[in-house]
């Protein structure tokens, strides 16, 4: 029997129970899922954990911090955006290896690809950003469709949410939980799911009608136990029912430069949407400085500096590496000391601050001895 999620009887049902920021929005979480999000609600206001999100295979992001710091970060961010190639996602057997071997945390993220003609899906180009844009790869898909039952574009949302459940559900067989955000910056007309500006009251129900279809599909069709909720609207318009996030985050990247500072306006802005729960740098360019968070009392719950050119330098997109093919640190964005200070703060947990590392006295093999 085919599985449609009734969007009046979920919203009823999220409004039968009251908002609790201390439980998980899951009915259903595995003992590994709450005793993170225990560890989580622990450290919130008082300590934040140092995350890094990665792409390429090599990560150099870490052999910077290694570098730099002598330990790494204790969050790592991953992408189900490949889960479409034939070889399968590779990030997420990363992800699962890290967690596996050293105890970090996983946060996934989903660049979701979509053709750009549904009537001819294997021949058309497929993005995740949409037409409005400036970029060469961009896509017509159209979330008000994708929301429509029986329309072709629901059938492929349904059927990727599906894909997407299923790489999710690799993380619950190894006992690994992950902080996933879906459909994320979406208050900007950038990604095929965000609020347009043209059709800007029906694109922001279509993005709340695609969360909850996700998040039903994802809690109550195919029961997963280790998903703790983020949501990245990131503007009143955009809220969702406080019973299907468990953090609330906040994408910044700041034109400002050598801008380390806590980001104070945006933290308090997100806190006044997140229903009391926690909130975090879901993603940015600079990194804020502990010492800047605790004088603003803005304490992320973490921080994420995007992969590449934010954390080593580059020249176009290709990496700059000295004669032993290690990379130079990004001039930009870690300049002086900064990533050395940063995690040496008794504020900032790394992975060897994590009570889940499993190194205990050591880093992982690749780091050993260097």
């Amino acid at each position: 029997m085919e599985y449609i999620t009734d969007i009046e009887k979920l919203l009823r049902q999220l409004d039968s129970k009251p908002v609790d920021p201390g439980r998980l929005v899951s009915g259903h979480p595995s003992e590994s899922t709450v005793r993170l999000f225990e560890y989580l609600k622990s450290i919130y206001g008082r300590k934040t954990l140092a995350g890094q999100q990665y792409l390429q295979r090599r990560e150099l992001e870490d052999e910077v911090y290694f570098a730099e710091t002598g330990d790494l970060p204790a969050l790592r961010g991953y992408d189900l955006m490949d889960m479409d190639k034939e070889k399968g996602d590779d990030q997420v057997d990363r992800a699962i290896k890290w967690a596996e071997d050293t105890g970090c945390i996983i946060t996934m993220c989903w660049h979701w690809y979509a053709p750009d003609d549904m009537n001819d899906m294997e021949h058309c180009g497929w993005s995740f950003y949409y037409k409005t844009t400036s970029y060469d790869h961009k896509t017509s898909f159209d979330i008000l469709r994708a929301v429509e039952y029986g329309t072709p574009e629901y059938e492929f949302a349904v059927s990727r949410i599906d894909k997407a459940a299923a790489e999710l559900r690799k993380f619950e067989e190894h006992d690994i939980p992950v902080l996933f955000r879906p459909l994320h910056e979406a208050n900007g007309d950038w990604f095929w799911w965000g609020r347009r500006k043209a059709d800007k009251a029906a694109s922001i129900a279509a993005y709340r009608k695609l969360w909850y279809m996700i998040f039903d599909r994802i809690e109550n069709f195919h029961k997963l136990t280790n998903i703790i909720w983020v949501w990245n609207g990131q503007d009143k318009d955009m809220e969702v029912h406080p019973n299907t996030f468990d953090i609330a985050g906040d994408d910044i990247y700041s034109q400002k430069e050598d801008d380390h500072s806590s980001q104070k306006e945006r933290f308090e802005y997100l806190r006044t949407l997140s229903h009391g729960k926690m909130v975090t740098l879901s993603e940015c360019g600079y990194i804020p400085s502990p010492e800047e968070m605790r004088k603003d009392g803005a304490k992320w719950l973490w921080w994420l500096p995007w992969w590449g050119s934010f954390v080593y330098s580059v020249d176009g997109w290709k990496p700059r590496l000295d004669e032993n093919g290690k990379p130079f640190t990004s001039e930009k964005y870690m300049k002086g000391n900064f990533p050395g200070n940063t995690f040496a703060d008794e504020d900032c947990i790394t992975l060897s601050k994590l009570p889940f590392f499993k190194g205990k006295d050591k880093l992982p093999e690749k780091y050993q001895g260097k």
